[in-house]
């Protein structure tokens, strides 16, 4: 039953025609397929290839937006919207890091006061915004219900193949009123490498009834049906236009009482992008599933027993996803952490990272013509900044550029002291530079608007809180080219690359290259200090939150209990921590033998923004911790007392 065409070797699979008028033979053909494989092809379905084409066209207008408007609709607690790469991990024994896909859940739409809206994956969907994408929304809505018509019909060929009634599946607690859940997926045009656990989607077996795949040519769909077998043989399943590839699910394997097997299967990675469409199929939430009555007798009594279908998917998706609140846990344990797949290529992070050592090797006379101005733009000496006077003798021995967001100087904003103009090396001394810095100012802002949507969930707020024109909408935004010369660091004598300190602002997305320097002290209150030190990872931004994000929280994020250990109070319930003291993470910068270069983009809300505790940060036992204060005294205050005058260069 397989087709080998040079090394590719496929499976063949049974096609069942819809619209045939022999019953008898597509539950025969359906029967034997989920015998031999569980996998086979529908065609003949009642959805028009023209539709298809543009569930297609649509699906791929979504995942070419930039990250920022995707992760506008990130995956509630819903399951619904969109899930990044790497929000599976399917295959925790062969991949190391998840699923090198990003994909967008839609369900059943349900308004907010429909009773059964309380339950897990019930509730009203995510949408684009309709000015992003018109008719989008009106398209998926359709899909969902045109394919959830073929699962239905596929499911009365099922019943049959049981010996029950034809409608037996149709019945409201089972596929009468499902749950039903449309994923669009888009796989990267990057190659899987078996032997370190890439894979596109790694090896598994679908947790529902059935689910209806379609995809584009691209051939990268395998399965394995024999899973127990060492080594397991895989074959790749042809790609069929206008078809979908039907498989069985794990509640399927278990209604039948293992008569029919969910298959395991994955999705190696090509050099071309991929986009397909499952569609999953599920029973209504409070159905229970225990084996059927023709699939069991007393020489094969039923191999599991009854469970109900929400609890038996939500222990599933804990499982392989991730959760939204998940990004709060590194924000509780120590206020760093990597983001990754953030929407910048390599290939330009490593052209800005060229462009500022060309900066840092030009003449101390060339770099002294665009000297840090009263606007804390431009270059940064050695010792400019002294940010651990208790500690240093000197101050940090580094230089920077600082860049931030360009204001002309006849703007009204420009009268503040953060806001106006940027210093910029001549254009015939750094042909390019100024341009590199510009698009990465303005690239590395999509990404910190990207994270602080999953910052106000893990607030539980709406995911565009922090997206106000009066926080990040029209925020502050600094950029600063950081080089730390090739000089060992001496802790005895007070010497390092940058002083232990906390960041001021909300969050800093720092980017190094891979000289190992950066440390971080979890609890800054031992006595002595442990310093861990923070690998660089290649392409990824090492995030951090800073005190304005603690005083936001109320000191929710990176609360340590009386042990040093990780308290895990229920979000949502602030009074629980007890007044329990957080702090944003002390780190420093040790020097090395060489040379380091790194860049940091600190994130900082409007100047006039108010910083006070956010709502759900708050109670009557967990009052506020901190008055209000504005945005930009507290920036004032606290370069004053770390950083050199600008004026001081002027002596």
């Amino acid at each position: 039953m397989v087709n080998s065409v040079g090394e590719i070797r496929y499976s063949k699979l049974n096609c069942i025609d819809l619209s045939s008028p022999d019953i008898q033979n597509s539950v025969s053909l359906l029967k034997q397929a989920c015998l031999d494989c569980g996998f086979f092809y529908v065609i003949n379905h009642g959805i028009s290839q023209e539709f298809l084409d543009e569930v297609f066209a649509q699906s791929k207008k979504f995942f070419d937006l930039p990250i920022e408007d995707k992760m506008k609709v990130i995956k509630n607690e819903k399951h619904r919207g969109y899930t990044p790469i790497l929000d599976e991990y399917l295959d925790p024994v062969n991949q190391i890091n998840g699923d090198y896909k990003e994909g967008y859940y839609i369900g059943v739409e349900v308004p907010e006061g429909d009773p059964r809206a309380q339950k897990a994956f019930i509730g009203p969907n995510v949408w684009p915004a309709a000015d992003t994408l018109p008719d989008w929304r009106e398209t998926m809505e359709r899909y969902h219900q045109e394919a959830l018509t073929v699962a239905r019909a596929v499911a009365r060929l099922i019943s049959l193949a049981f010996d029950l009634r034809s409608d037996f599946f149709d019945q409201p607690v089972m596929l009468g009123d499902p749950i039903g859940i449309l994923r669009l997926l888009h796989y990267e045009g990057h190659v899987s490498d078996c032997i370190k656990g890439i894979y596109g989607a790694g090896a598994h077996t679908d947790f529902g009834f059935i689910t209806l795949l379609t995809t584009d040519d691209v051939v990268a769909l395998q399965i394995c049906k024999d899973k127990d077998a060492e080594p397991n043989v895989w074959e790749y399943v042809a790609p069929l236009k206008g078809a979908f590839i039907v498989n069985i699910g794990d509640m399927l394997e278990r209604w039948s009482n293992n008569i029919f097997r969910s298959t395991l299967h994955r999705v190696l990675r090509t050099k071309q992008d991929r986009y397909s469409i499952a569609f999953f199929v599920e029973p209504r939430e409070d159905c229970l599933v225990e084996c059927l009555p023709t699939c069991r007798s007393e020489e094969n009594p039923p191999k599991y027993p009854p469970i109900e279908c929400e609890a038996y998917l939500l222990q599933r998706y804990r499982d392989t996803q991730a959760d939204p609140s998940s990004y709060k846990i590194a924000c509780l344990d120590c206020g760093f952490f990597y983001v990754i797949n953030h929407g910048i290529s390599q290939e330009y992070m490593d052209e800005v990272f060229a462009q500022s050592k060309k900066f840092f090797d030009l003449p101390i006379e060339e770099k002294m013509k665009v000297i840090k101005n009263e606007k804390h733009r431009g270059y940064t000496p050695i010792l400019d900044s002294y940010l651990d006077p208790v500690n240093q003798i000197n101050g940090d021995y580094k230089e920077g550029y600082y860049i931030g967001v360009e204001v002309p100087e006849g703007d009204p904003r420009a009268q503040k002291a953060f806001i106006g103009p940027n210093v910029w090396p001549a254009a015939d001394t750094l042909p390019g530079w100024r341009e590199t810095m510009e698009r990465y100012h303005q690239e590395a802002l999509a990404v910190a608007r990207a994270v602080a949507r999953l910052m106000s969930l893990a607030f539980n707020l709406r995911s565009d809180f922090f997206d106000q024109p009066v926080l990040l909408g029209d925020s502050i935004g600094t950029l600063r080219l950081l080089r730390y010369e090739g000089h060992v660091s001496d802790c005895i004598k007070g010497i390092y690359g940058a002083g232990a300190h906390t960041d001021f602002g909300f969050i800093t997305l720092l980017t190094t290259d891979d000289v190992v320097a950066l440390q971080i002290c979890k609890d800054k209150d031992a006595e002595p200090n442990v310093w861990e030190y923070v690998a660089p990872l290649k392409g990824a931004f090492i995030v951090n939150i800073g005190d304005m994000l603690e005083r936001w929280s109320n000191n929710i994020f990176r609360i340590l209990n009386g042990k040093g250990k990780m308290d895990s109070p229920e979000w949502g319930s602030p009074s629980r921590y007890n007044g329990a003291w957080c702090r944003s993470t002390l780190h420093r910068v040790l020097r090395t033998k060489q040379d380091r270069y790194s860049i940091a983009f600190f994130v900082e809300p409007r100047e006039d923004c108010l910083v006070e505790c956010l709502p759900t940060c708050q109670s009557e036992e967990n009052p506020p911790k901190y008055p209000p204060i504005e945005c930009e005294a507290y920036l004032l205050q606290r370069y004053r007392e770390t950083h050199s005058d600008p004026s001081s260069y002027k002596i």
